[in-house]
């Protein structure tokens, strides 16, 4: 998972880096007068176009793929592009290499780094995104995404939602009938059952020596557990963190799971790749987890190239549901962590009309889908989504719906800030003992000193 580097942001703020600074070694951009591929002299003009490596799941594949379908493409206005692949990094040396003018034309990073790497000159505007053919058909939340203070900057690459995976075997083992199991979700849905009810499961699933953990989650700071409690801590119009009496609430959660076992002290020890064999011999309740552990458990089961045997594993083994509502009558909840594909800001205009059409490809509808079979990622439109490949996958297919209400962590610069003062509450509860109140306080003090005032709001 991507996270937002706070040295990063220190070098930016102390160095003061400008958009578009610096110049793009061998950048290959068009210039106006050749923009249109015009014949130069019988060789085709070719286009370098520089893309920082990342070859996670299909990712660079689909790149390769996408180069070789826009070439053929452009071999009527006989230009050839030509990827430059440049070693993937961290945030830390994106920065660093920024400062000596190295920045790549493409690279992909988080959804969360919006705000930062445009205020560091890593990144330019992209509003061809609001008439792209690729995004016409996409819900608004994704196009919410991609935008940040009046412009795209990103083009949205995956997406994911949150469900929360149920060991359907301690649902039998606690007197569940079949039906009972199949309606949660719609429960969950109606807001019939609650997070409450979901804890008081676990904590009794435990008690009965049915699994050894209730909870397991991805990380500690878990934005499902705060949504779940009317908890949202970021206000988009005004750009800014809000800091909201509702976080001593998610605590008091934190705090009543501790104290009945639900939740382990070293939970965050318990990342997903841990958790997933662990959930498949049953020893997990519920994985708060992100659309991807679907994938790890496929792996985890020795089927990762086993579909239909590992569809049938799930659905014997496996309830999913939304993050339910801490209130009766509420919605459920979901969040989110979307890859971006970003251009650098030495990308010119004309040079942009093959970086866009490099990007539209990669985004194909059969090619979103080689990156979901290997990555476990939902694709990111409509069209996509109605692949054979995709509609065989059940889990992936039922699930899509969680996308009309998954929210994502917000591109503000100072989210990173923020949040490791939330964890410190948490840490608080599960090594110290604290309470929630205390744990709320400590939060808050340390926001209050470590976000700059003019970024917060304090309800």
């Amino acid at each position: 998972m991507k996270k937002l580097v706070v040295t990063a942001l220190s070098v930016v703020m102390s160095v003061g880096l400008l958009a578009g600074c610096g110049t793009n070694e061998d950048s290959g951009n068009a210039t106006p007068g050749n923009s249109g591929g015009a014949s130069n002299g019988g060789k085709a003009q070719e286009i370098k176009i520089t893309v920082r490596e990342n070859t996670w799941g299909a990712r660079k594949d689909n790149f390769i793929e996408a180069e070789k379908r826009l070439n053929e493409e452009l071999k009527a206005d006989n230009v050839q592009v030509k990827i430059d692949w440049w070693p993937g990094i961290g945030d830390d040396e994106l920065i660093l290499q920024a400062q000596a003018g190295k920045v790549a034309d493409i690279f992909i990073n988080s959804s969360v780094d919006i705000g930062w790497q445009r205020d560091a000159g890593l990144i330019r505007d992209i509003d061809w995104v609001q008439t792209s053919n690729v995004f016409k058909s996409v819900p608004e939340s994704y196009t919410n995404i991609m935008k940040y203070e009046g412009h795209y900057y990103g083009a949205i690459q995956d997406m994911d939602a949150s469900p929360v995976f149920i060991s359907r075997k301690a649902l039998e083992g606690l007197g569940w009938t079949g039906e009972q199991i199949s309606g949660l979700k719609a429960r969950v849905d109606t807001g019939d059952f609650t997070f409450g009810d979901l804890v008081n499961l676990a904590d009794e699933a435990k008690k009965k020596s049915l699994v050894k953990m209730g909870f397991a989650v991805e990380d500690t700071r878990f934005e499902g557990w705060n949504y779940a409690f009317g908890n949202y801590n970021y206000n988009a119009e005004q750009n800014k963190m809000v800091l909201t009496a509702k976080t001593e609430d998610v605590y008091g959660f934190w705090s009543d799971a501790v104290k009945r076992g639900v939740i382990a002290e070293g939970i965050g020890d318990v990342d997903t790749d841990k958790a997933a064999p662990m959930f498949v011999k049953g020893e997990i309740f519920a994985e708060f987890a992100r659309t991807e552990f679907y994938q790890m458990l496929r792996e985890a089961n020795g089927m990762k190239d086993d579909i239909e045997g590992f569809n049938n594993w799930f659905n014997e083994n496996v309830v999913w549901i939304p993050v339910p509502s801490a209130n009766k009558g509420g919605k459920p909840v979901s969040y989110s962590n979307p890859a971006m594909i970003y251009v650098g800001p030495t990308v010119d205009d004309a040079k942009m009309t093959y970086v866009q059409k490099l990007i539209e490809h990669v985004l194909d509808p059969d090619l979103q889908v080689n990156h979901t079979v290997i990555s476990g990622k939902l694709p990111v439109t409509p069209e996509a989504q109605e692949d054979a490949r995709f509609k065989a996958m059940e889990f992936y297919k039922d699930h899509a719906y969680l996308i009309e209400f998954t929210r994502t962590r917000p591109a503000q610069p100072d989210y990173a800030i923020y949040t490791k003062s939330y964890t410190l509450g948490v840490d608080a509860i599960l090594t110290k003992g604290q309470s929630a109140e205390q744990a709320f306080e400590l939060f808050k003090k340390d926001a209050k000193q470590n976000v700059p005032a003019d970024h917060l709001i304090v309800e």
